[in-house]
C-alpha cells in the first residue's frame, strides 16, 4: 500500500517520499480503524479523525497508545471466565431452590423504593448483575485522617480477610497506623490482600513498606502492570481507578479516597485533596467483595469465589444500596448512562461534585434539561485541578450549563476530588468515577448507590459545606472574558472527547 502511494507523490528524495507515504498510510489505516469501532461515540470518531487530518503521524502514534479500550487475549479469556462463575454461581443457586426466594425478596426490596429509584435500581442492575439489598449501616467520612483511624481499627478487628483495592498507595504519616495494622493482622493468621494499581502505585510498589508488607504476610498484587512484557491489558491508560475495602465479608469502603494523606505528596501544590468514602457495614459489603474476588483472578489467576456468600435473602430494611463495578467489559456507556438516569429521574433537585468535568454531549444533554424543567442542578467543581488540559476543555461548556440555568459553583479550599451525586435529598450516588470519558470508557470504577434519606441527607449536607467554601460562577462575567480566553478553551475543548 505504501508503494501505491508512492507512486502518485512527486518526484524527490525516495527516502522522503517513503515517510511521507507511510505518514499517509498510516493516518488512512488510523481513520479506518476508528470508523469500524462498535463502541467509539460519533463525536469521539470525528475528534480522531480530525487529529489524524491535522497531525498525520502524531495522530495515529496517539490513537495506538491511547485510542481504542481494547483488552488482550488473554484479559478478555479472563473477563469470561469471571462472567461464567457469574452463571454457574445462578445456576447453583437455582440448584438448591434459593432462586424463588430470592427472586421474592428483591421484589420486597424494589417495591420499597419511589419510582424513581426503582427505575435507577433495574439500571444498575443492568451493570454488573447486582441488586438492591438493605439492612445496611452506613457512615460518610470526608477527613482522611478519621477514615483511616476507622479502617484501621476494622482492620485490627478482623478475623477472616482484610481486602483492599486502590488506584494510589502512599506510606505517609495519614496511612502508617493503617500499613501497620495489616503487618499485624498477617502475623496473626488473617489473610491479607492488597492490590494496587501498576501505574498510580508505581512507587509504592518499590517502596521498603512494600517489602515490609510481603514479608509480614501481606499477599500484594500489582494490578494492571506497566511494564511492556508483563502487561496483561491491551492499553497502558486503562487503569484499575477502584477504591474499595471488604473485611470478614461484613464491612466495606467505597468512594474518592486513595490510601494517602489528603497533603498528597505526589502532587502536593494542589492540596488540600478533598475526598468522600462511605463505610457500609451489612448485606452490601458481600457485592463489593464480588468486586474484590473478580478482580484478584484477573491478576493472579486465584478462584477465590467462596469467599462470596451465596443464597443470601435480601432484607427491605434501611438503608439499602446497590453495588456497581464498570469498565471496558461492560457494556457500552455503562457509567454514563447511570449518571444520566439519575439526573433525568430527579424532579427537585441533584447536586453533582466531581473534579474533572469533561461530559459526552448526552451527559450534557441531562444537566441541560434538568435544569430548563424546573430542577435545580447544580454543579461543583475545584477552580483549579490538577490537569491543565481538562481545566481549559471543562470551561468550554459552562457558557451553555449557565444559559440553561445550572448553577456553577467553583471550590476553593483545594482541589475537590469528591465524585457524588444527590437527586432529591432521597438517592445518592458515591463513586471512584468522574464526569469524563476517561471513567466513562477507560477505567475500572466502583460506585454505591444509596436509596435512603438519612444517608443522603448527609452527603448533601457534605455537599453544602463545599458550597460554602465557594463561588458561584455569575453568567455575565463568565461570558464577558476575553475572546483569547474562550478561543483557547473552545480550542482545546474540540479534544475533549479523546481527553
Amino acid at each position: 500500500m505504501v508503494d501505491l502511494v508512492t507512486a502518485w507523490l512527486p518526484d524527490g528524495s525516495s527516502i522522503a517520499r517513503w515517510l511521507v507515504a507511510l505518514t499517509i498510510v498510516m493516518s488512512l489505516v488510523t481513520i479506518v480503524a476508528v470508523l469500524l469501532d462498535p463502541r467509539i461515540r460519533s463525536h469521539s470518531a470525528l475528534s480522531w479523525v480530525l487529529l489524524c487530518v491535522i497531525v498525520p503521524f502524531v495522530g495515529p502514534c496517539i490513537y495506538l497508545v491511547a485510542g481504542r479500550a481494547w483488552l488482550s487475549r488473554k484479559r478478555a479469556a479472563a473477563y469470561r471466565a469471571v462472567a461464567a462463575e457469574r452463571a454457574e454461581s445462578r445456576l447453583r443457586e437455582q440448584a438448591c431452590g434459593g432462586a424463588a426466594a430470592r427472586i421474592e425478596a428483591r421484589r420486597l426490596v424494589l417495591e420499597t423504593l419511589t419510582q424513581e429509584q426503582q427505575l435507577i435500581a433495574i439500571q444498575a442492575a443492568s451493570i454488573s448483575g447486582d441488586f438492591p439489598v438493605g439492612d445496611n449501616e452506613i457512615t460518610i467520612f470526608d477527613e482522611a485522617d478519621e477514615l483511616f483511624a476507622q479502617l484501621t481499627r476494622d482492620i485490627v478487628a478482623a478475623v477472616q480477610h482484610v481486602h483492599i483495592e486502590f488506584y494510589i498507595v502512599l506510606d505517609d504519616e495519614a496511612t502508617s497506623s493503617v500499613f501497620a495494622a495489616l503487618e499485624e493482622t498477617a502475623r496473626r493468621g488473617v489473610a491479607c490482600r492488597l492490590m494496587v494499581d501498576g501505574l498510580g502505585s508505581r512507587s509504592f510498589l518499590k517502596s521498603a513498606r512494600h517489602a515490609r508488607l510481603v514479608a509480614s504476610g501481606v499477599q500484594v498484587v500489582e494490578a494492571l502492570p506497566v511494564g511492556i512484557v508483563r502487561r496483561r491489558f491491551g492499553r497502558i491508560d486503562l487503569r484499575n481507578h477502584r477504591k474499595i475495602v471488604v473485611i470478614d465479608d461484613v464491612i466495606g469502603y467505597i468512594g474518592s479516597h486513595n490510601l494517602a494523606a489528603k497533603d498528597f505528596k505526589v502532587k502536593e501544590k494542589y492540596a488540600p485533596w478533598i475526598d468522600a468514602t462511605m463505610r457500609v457495614k451489612g448485606a452490601v459489603a458481600n457485592d463489593l467483595q464480588k468486586i474484590f474476588v473478580e478482580d484478584w483472578f484477573l491478576e493472579t489467576d486465584e478462584a477465590r469465589w467462596p469467599l462470596v456468600s451465596e443464597g443470601r435473602i435480601d432484607k427491605a430494611t434501611p438503608a439499602i444500596a446497590q453495588v456497581l463495578g464498570t469498565g471496558p467489559a461492560t457494556y457500552q456507556n455503562a457509567m454514563p448512562q447511570m449518571i444520566l438516569s439519575m439526573v433525568h429521574l430527579a424532579l427537585n433537585e441533584v447536586v453533582l461534585t466531581t473534579p474533572y468535568f469533561v461530559p459526552d454531549e448526552a451527559s450534557m444533554v441531562s444537566l441541560l434539561t434538568a435544569a430548563r424543567r424546573g430542577v435545580r442542578t447544580v454543579l461543583i467543581v475545584p477552580e483549579h485541578n490538577d490537569s491543565l488540559l481538562v481545566r481549559l476543555a471543562s470551561r468550554r461548556f459552562y457558557e451553555r450549563l449557565l444559559e440553561a440555568g445550572v448553577e456553577i459553583w467553583q471550590y476553593r479550599g483545594g482541589l475537590l476530588h469528591a465524585k457524588t451525586i444527590v437527586a432529591d435529598g432521597r438517592t445518592c450516588l458515591m463513586t471512584s468515577a468522574n464526569l469524563d470519558r476517561r471513567s466513562f470508557e477507560l477505567n475500572l470504577e466502583a460506585s454505591l448507590v444509596v436509596y435512603d434519606e438519612k444517608t443522603s441527607a448527609a452527603l448533601r449536607a457534605l455537599q453544602e459545606r463545599y458550597l460554602d467554601k465557594s463561588h458561584r460562577v455569575d453568567r455575565a462575567e463568565w461570558c464577558a472574558r476575553p475572546a483569547w480566553k474562550r478561543l483557547i478553551e473552545n480550542a482545546v475543548g474540540l479534544l475533549s472527547p479523546i481527553l
